[in-house]
């Protein structure tokens, strides 16, 4: 085929039509799934490959003579079936029941020639996994739609989406259903209907409902162009070929026009319906269905005021609490009575919360998008080289709706929330450096006991010096940022504590040392509401508590230029050695700093004078190696697999679908047509795919003198090709379907089904060698002109 016809495939309106469409549905499930609570990105592209499979569907049973009606049924059919299986999780139930039920097959002829009973063992066993999942997602629906009918809100968030799945499917279909049909407005209208009424109800990416807009007003100057010329064509009416451009150019000129209108104007009659709605507590819909809404801060209403994450502590009398809050096991060491415990047990902190942006007065977070984990999910989707995995297993006293871990959380066998500022990145194969950069602000769970895997670093002394100072844009941008209001005295200590400090280590441990001077003291004023935290700590109060501490050594470390952060949570604790686990009481409520070091990731340090300092060994020799964890590589592994197989499944079930409709599908369709149209319909096919071999047909040609030209093209291919066997019983096959065409014009030679039978058999097995000559043409086509051009290069040469 040559560069020019395929060309003009591309360009034709049937293909830029389809293109338009699919655009259409990935913008479709984009902004649905941007309003819904608790979707990402995984689940955004699974509603994305749901829109495009429901109109693929529909845009094929358009084309089976199927009415409206026939085509809803089954439409409807589909979806219920497709969305209980997976929101029952079915697949793998189902496929052992057909497998339980092929494997009784043998059993049935000699158990009617013997009276032998069937052993239905297997298929009563896989049926009955069928009917408790069945049953147990059945009660879950009948819930929520008893809160659905009552106003209840019922938060179950796989039957919510459920519901959207199939409202997707559905509306996909409706899509593809008139888009077979060229008819523009029909297809795209009830689309455009349902994402105003979600964007505008939850007012986030509402540009998605312009770009639809955009794309109804191409769709409909293309298609209304396509349906013209066909018309003229028909009629035989003669046009000018220049009507394409002129149709183009005003189609494309108008759309933008009109779509950029649109995006400026206000949508005040939306606002209007939403608020209406709103003010008359008509949401529980939207709620029901996790529409959420955007959350706009109020501007006249003073925001909570910035603090030291300790402070409530402090005030609540429970600095020298000996309440327990947690135990934690890490099975480092096993269970021995005290004395004979020749070594300390390893020293952690147990990190809950990391706060990015000082503001003078204490700290606060950017904004940190929630995502939810299941159980037993990995956070960050590979392994770090220079981390040793660690595994705790924790029990909370105290519950406090959030986790606690050492180092970097990679999974945890409880269902959880993270607030992300910056996610890791979904490629699953990705460099350590786009890892490191993940800044998690909180991990949320209201989980009383859990198990834990965690990265902690395995650094040296001499790694951290040799570290290098190009950091990424992501930690620059954030983790050096200092308010104007930071007076310059605090400056100009940070350079006057490192100005003979050449690396970022030494710089680090150089403010360290200088604040661990401070005396620790609980009894502390607060700091004045008009003076920055920091500076009143260094230069008025010269003494406080681990907050105080923390804050000094990040402002500082920032002022000289190294990225660092502020976490909170607790100290290693006390460790009980006949237990082997690590007691965490309220006194040991801690703050600590953290410095970014590439290539390594953040390291802790400790500034406060009442703990002790962090050992870090000189080299690698002074490192102490434990057998390594593979929980965490078996996690990993596994998590790879299932986002493989989510990401190929769709190609699977085209590829099934093929299958499907050519071992099976293909010949029912056409045995139930009568012999005479199926005839027609398979040389239809024969003309298709054998004109870029043999050229175009003029109106003079006959049948047998296009045939004539595709068995000569044939014969000229196997010639020159390693397939020539292969290709060698194309001629044959192309005369007995050619000779049954010219059959069937004729009333006084009929053909009957016994002849499209083996029709369609011949036409199977021509099918593939017709697709491998054209292969062969267009690779030789490529090579020749490949040829060419080095032929004129040595010329020009």
């Amino acid at each position: 085929m040559s560069v020019v016809r395929i060309l003009r495939r591309l360009l034709s309106a049937e293909s830029i039509g389809l293109i338009l469409i699919l655009i259409a549905l990935q913008t479709l499930a984009y902004g649905i799934s941007s309003s819904l609570r608790n979707i990402d990105t995984r689940q955004s592209v699974y509603f994305a490959w749901v829109c495009v499979l429901a109109a693929l569907t529909a845009f094929g049973f358009s084309k089976l003579n199927w009415n409206g009606i026939q085509a809803s049924l089954g439409m409807l059919a589909l979806g219920l079936i497709g969305v209980w299986i997976l929101g029952a999780r079915l697949a793998t139930p189902l496929v052992d029941l057909v497998q339980a039920v092929l494997s009784v097959t043998p059993q049935i002829l000699p158990a009617i020639r013997s009276d032998v009973p069937i052993d239905t063992t297997a298929i009563n066993d896989s049926w009955l996994v069928v009917a408790e999942a069945s049953n147990a997602l059945g009660a879950r629906v009948q819930t929520w739609l008893v809160g659905f009918d009552r106003n209840v809100i019922v938060n179950d968030a796989l039957v919510r989406n459920m519901v959207w799945v199939l409202i997707l499917w559905l509306i996909s279909a409706w899509v593809g259903w008139f888009a077979a049909r060229r008819q523009a407005i029909a297809s795209l209208l009830p689309s455009i209907v349902l994402l105003a009424l979600i964007t505008s109800y939850s007012e986030r990416r509402v540009e998605t409902l312009w770009l639809m807009v955009f794309l109804l007003l191409l769709l409909m100057g293309i298609w209304n162009y396509k349906n013209h010329t066909t018309q003229w064509e028909r009629r035989k009416v003669d046009y000018s070929d220049s009507i394409l451009y002129d149709v183009s150019q005003a189609v494309i000129l108008l759309s933008v026009a009109v779509g950029v209108l649109a995006f400026i104007t206000p949508s005040i009659s939306w606002r209007q319906i939403r608020d209406y709605l709103r003010e008359r507590g008509q949401n529980e819909v939207a709620e029901s269905l996790g529409v959420q809404q955007q959350q706009v801060p109020a501007r006249d209403v003073p925001g909570p005021r910035p603090a030291l994450p300790r402070e409530h502590l402090l005030s609540g009398g429970n600095a020298q609490s000996e309440e327990i809050v947690m135990t934690i096991r890490t099975g480092e060491l096993p269970p021995l009575p005290s004395s004979v415990l020749t070594a300390p047990a390893p020293r952690y902190y147990w990190r809950s919360t990391t706060y990015d942006t000082y503001v003078g007065a204490g700290w606060v977070t950017r904004s940190a998008v929630a995502k939810r984990y299941e159980a037993n999910t990995p956070l960050i989707p590979g392994l770090l080289n220079g981390y040793r995995t660690l595994h705790l297993d924790v029990e909370m006293a105290q519950p406090e709706g959030k986790l606690f871990w050492s180092g970097i959380l990679f999974s945890a066998d409880v269902p959880l929330r993270a607030d992300w500022r910056l996610r890791p990145p979904s490629d699953l194969f990705a460099d350590q450096s786009a890892l490191l950069q993940a800044d998690m602000f909180i991990a949320a769970s209201a989980a009383t006991a859990y198990s834990a895997q965690a990265y902690v670093p395995l650094v040296t002394v001499k790694e951290l010096r040799a570290a290098s100072s190009e950091y990424p844009s992501a930690i620059q941008d954030h983790y050096l940022q200092l308010p104007r209001s930071l007076p310059e005295r605090v400056m100009q200590l940070a350079q006057e504590i490192t100005k003979d400090q050449t690396t970022a280590y030494d710089k680090a441990k150089a403010i360290e040392f200088y604040l661990r001077s401070y005396p620790y003291d609980l009894e502390v004023p607060a700091p004045p509401e008009d003076q920055d935290v920091a500076d009143y700590f260094l230069f008025d109060l010269k003494k406080g508590y681990c907050d105080y501490y923390a804050t000094a050594m990040v402002v500082l470390a920032r002022a000289s230029g190294l990225p660092a952060r502020f976490v909170s949570g607790y100290a290693s604790g006390s460790y009980d050695a006949e237990n082997a686990e690590y007691i965490v009481r309220e006194l040991h409520a801690h703050s600590w700093p953290e410095i970014y070091f590439p290539e390594i990731g953040w390291i802790e340090f400790e500034p406060t004078a009442a703990q002790p300092e962090i050992e870090i060994p000189p080299s690698n020799e002074d490192i102490t190696t434990t057998p390594p964890d593979e929980t965490a590589t078996r996690l990993l592994n596994r998590f790879r697999l299932e986002t493989l197989l989510y990401w190929l499944s769709p190609a699977g079930i085209i590829l099934l679908g093929f299958l499907l409709y050519y071992a099976w599908i293909e010949r029912w369709l056409y045995m139930r047509l009568s012999p005479e149209v199926a005839v027609e319909r398979i040389y239809r096919r024969l003309y298709r795919l054998g004109r870029p071999l043999a050229g175009e047909r003029t109106k003079s040609e006959t049948a047998y003198e296009f045939r004539g030209k595709l068995i000569d093209s044939m014969d000229s291919i196997r010639g020159h090709s390693q397939y020539s066997n292969y290709l060698s019983r194309a001629g044959h096959a192309v005369k007995y379907l050619t000779d049954m065409y010219q059959r069937s014009l004729f009333a006084n030679q009929t053909v009957d089904r016994v002849d499209v039978r083996h029709l369609l058999t011949t036409w199977k097995g021509l099918r593939w060698r017709l697709l491998l000559a054209r292969l062969h043409r267009v690779i030789k086509n490529l090579l020749s002109r490949r040829s060419l051009r080095r032929a004129m290069s040595s010329v020009k040469a």
